[in-house]
């Protein structure tokens, strides 16, 4: 009989403690979203107020489609420009640099928190929660999920041989299959997945395989 109590009591221990753990990671879950929750609320108020000053800073005036095959037609025209040496193409295409990842992803104060190097294939810029990040470079958002490691991350492809990857987000603005036009922001700076504190992990891949970012921006402050 006391051997029957006692496995009942080992049952009911390990049931509180299975309980008690879900309840931590709910506990957990529900501060993380009401933590993005109030960046999104903070970024909204913020958006609002840029829309106001700019009315034409939104536009619905072309679908999807229209916006990628137009994007598409002016880096082909781009392109054939500077194979063609024809020069008012090439000054255009170096000017714009539409759909090449050259400028920083975050807008604001950061610090580079760890670089680029075999085991970390990105660049992390260390920055406040709710900071805006933009699109380096004109291209489709090829997807929006969340992973355990890297959080909230954000994928796009810039039409060409590059695509950027953007990881910890608090809050994401797009979902897949939109276009997005260089420095738009897409995101605000978070700490979501496996992370210690809010920061961009930022990634640049060409063809497939990842590269330094710092080979395409100037950082130095």
């Amino acid at each position: 009989m006391k051997f029957i109590i006692a496995i009942l009591l080992i049952i009911i221990l390990l049931i509180t403690a299975w309980f008690y753990a879900e309840n931590i990671k709910l506990k957990k879950l529900v501060l993380k979203q009401q933590e993005e929750l109030v960046v999104s609320a903070k970024y909204i108020k913020q958006l609002n107020r840029k829309i106001a000053d700019d009315i034409n800073l939104v536009s619905f005036s072309k679908t999807n489609e229209e916006k990628i095959q137009a994007l598409l037609d002016t880096y082909l025209e781009e392109k054939n420009g500077d194979v063609n040496g024809n020069s008012g193409k090439v000054i255009h295409y170096n000017e714009k640099r539409r759909f090449m990842p050259d400028i920083i992803p975050v807008k604001g104060d950061f610090a580079i928190s760890q670089r680029f190097s075999e085991k970390h294939p990105g660049l992390d810029f260390a920055a406040a929660t709710g900071t805006e990040v933009v699109a380096v470079a004109a291209g489709e958002i090829l997807s929006v999920y969340y992973d355990k490691n890297y959080g909230n991350v954000i994928m796009i492809d810039h039409f060409n041989e590059y695509a950027t990857l953007y990881a910890h987000l608090a809050t994401t603005f797009f979902e897949g299959k939109n276009t997005v036009e260089k420095g738009e922001t897409i995101a605000l700076v978070g700490n979501t997945g496996n992370s210690s504190a809010p920061h961009l992990h930022y990634e640049i891949m060409l063809n497939g395989v990842n590269v330094d970012p710092e080979e395409y921006i100037n950082i130095k402050k």
